[in-house]
This record gives C-alpha cells, structure tokens and sequence, in this order.
C-alpha cells in the first residue's frame, strides 16, 4: 500500500478500533452492563472496518488504470508480452489483495480487542478451558461469547462487499474520468444497499406502470444488492437468525459473479479502447 492517504487512514481506522475498547467504559449509554459495553465495541468495529473497506476500495481503485495512463507507464507494460486482459485481471488482483491486508489487519486486531474484553468481563476464571468452551456469564447473569465466531462472519462479510465494489469501481475507471468514477462508485453502493427497501416500495405500490417496472427488474439484476452483507444486526443478535458458513458461502460466490461480470465488461471496453 504505497499511497500516503491510504496509509494514514488504515492507521486512524486501526486507531479508532482499539480506542473503542476505552469507548465501551466512558461513554454513558453503554456502562448500563457487561453485555452492552462488548455489544458496542462490535457494532462499533464492524462499522469501522466496512467504512474503511469501501474507502480504501473507493480510492485505490478510482485511480489505480489513469495513474498508468497519467505517468505514461502502461505503454511500457503494454510494450512487454503482457495481453491487456492481463493488466486488467492484474490490477483486480492486486486491488482485492490490498484490501485483503487492510481488512485482515484491522480484523485481526478487532477480533482480539473483542476477545480481550470478553474474558475481563467473565471474570478471573474467564481463561480456564471449559469457560471458554462453554461462555461466561457477567454479574448481571447475561451470556457472555468468549470467541464469537459471529464477529469472524462480520469481517470476512466486510471483505467480500469490498472486493466487489473495487472490481464494479475499476470497470468504470476504464469507462469514464476519476471524478465520475468516484460518484459512480459511492452511488452504486449507497443504490445497492438500499435496494431491499427500494424492492419493498415497489411491491406496495399498485399506480406503477409495467415500463417502470420492467425497468425496475432490469435495474435490479444490474446492480449488486449490498444489503446482503448488512447482516450487523443479525450478528450481534444470532439466536433469532444466525448467520452461517452456507450464507458466506452464498455471498462468496455472488461477490464472484459480479466479480467476474465487472471484469469481462472493464477487459471488452478495454481492449477497444485507444491507450
């Protein structure tokens, strides 16, 4: 990760992570008890590290193909035995495994800080085996998730919704300018995360013609449903509706077909484009 930018944002993302260990104990709302402290430092980490993913995605791929043409260095790649649906996949490649570091990274660390808490909250006899095994309990009497695997779901969720938005941000940056590039991205993302709610109103509504419709549904297929990874609510609370390794399983694939879509598009424009 070699722009500045991204380095001293990861930083405050990694930063603002930890800090929420001290959050969870001054702010008020959350001293109520034991369980609503850890809930807070989980919902407060999940949100950290999906914004910090789109924002990474947003500025490392809006600028990742017309840096290339801009210092006039992708003449010297295109010169070499390198097939352009190379570059492209290339590039992909390398914006999925920045993310991957960054998200890992601060992952990593969040899950640690959730775990740590845990087990101050459980008590002296947080770190015997069988308590481990089976969860803790705060004085209050409330359940306490030493490891919650639920939060492992969160991460790797904040990921694949990452990795998708970076392949649909580097087809446009092959279509149209970095600052069109910038909205577009941000527009698809806040557009497919409220699609479910979109879905919703077109369904009660009965004056809509069949054109809209039509539209509508075509619309639908197009744009990638970021609502689904929004599961933050389901994970903190996964006794009603648990998520599970069949639904990242499911997600997995979907970010991979749209994946995949996004970069046969950004290859054909490619390929006839004058560089």
């Amino acid at each position: 990760m070699r722009q500045k930018t991204l380095q001293i944002f990861l930083i405050v993302a990694l930063a603002l992570i930890i800090m929420s260990f001290a959050f969870a104990n001054t702010l008020t709302f959350t001293t109520q008890s034991a369980t609503g402290d850890l809930s807070f430092i989980k919902n407060f980490g999940l949100g950290m590290i999906t914004l910090a993913g789109i924002l990474i995605c947003v500025m490392t791929g809006v600028y990742m193909i017309p840096r290339e043409v801009e210092r006039k260095t992708i003449y010297t790649i295109l010169s070499k035995p390198v097939n352009r649906w190379e570059f492209i996949l290339g590039k992909i490649i390398g914006c999925w495994l920045t993310l991957a570091a960054a998200v890992g990274l601060m992952g990593v660390i969040f899950v640690l800080i959730v775990t740590v808490k845990a087990l101050l909250l459980s008590g002296s006899n947080a770190a015997s085996s069988t308590a481990v095994a089976a969860g803790l309990k705060d004085a209050a009497g409330a359940q306490i998730q030493v490891f919650d695997i639920n939060m492992v779901y969160g991460v790797i969720l904040a990921y694949l919704q990452s990795a998708l938005l970076s392949s649909v941000i580097i087809m446009f940056s092959v279509i149209v300018t970095p600052t069109v590039n910038f909205f577009l991205g941000i527009g698809v993302y806040i557009i497919g995360s409220l699609i479910t709610i979109i879905e919703t109103l077109k369904n009660t509504a009965t004056d809509l013609s069949p054109v809209i419709k039509f539209l509508y549904n075509v619309f639908y297929m197009i744009i990638p449903n970021f609502d689904l990874y929004n599961v933050t609510n389901t994970l903190l609370h996964p006794n009603a509706n648990p998520v599970t390794w069949g639904y990242i399983g499911y997600l997995f694939i979907y970010s991979l077909f749209y994946s995949l879509m996004a970069t046969l598009i950004a290859i054909i424009v490619f390929y006839n484009k004058e560089v």
